[in-house]
């Protein structure tokens, strides 16, 4: 039950940064990033310990790639939009 509430968390967590960048929103973006930064930052000061060191730049460099792949997406979807709309004015 526990392996399948962090997947679930784990998808939303990434469903959320997919969409933030579709929506171009740079700061929203980096919000995620930043609050992720500083639980595994946390979470390693708290136990006095480095295992979670690979785990969080791991889960952060996730997380940075889905919202470029959401910007890149919405970028050109735009792009394909304005052609679209200028081959009809023609």
């Amino acid at each position: 039950m526990r392996t399948l509430l962090v997947l679930i968390i784990t998808l939303i967590i990434l469903a959320v940064q997919f969409h933030f960048g579709l929506r171009k929103k740079k700061l929203f973006g980096s919000m995620m990033p930043i609050i992720m930064t500083m639980l595994f930052v946390y979470l390693s000061v708290s136990e006095k310990t480095t295992t979670y060191i690979l785990t969080g730049v791991t889960s952060i460099a996730a997380i940075i790639i889905v919202w470029t792949i959401g910007y890149i997406k919405s970028s050109k979807y735009e792009k394909d939009v304005i052609e679209h709309m200028k081959s009809k004015d023609l």
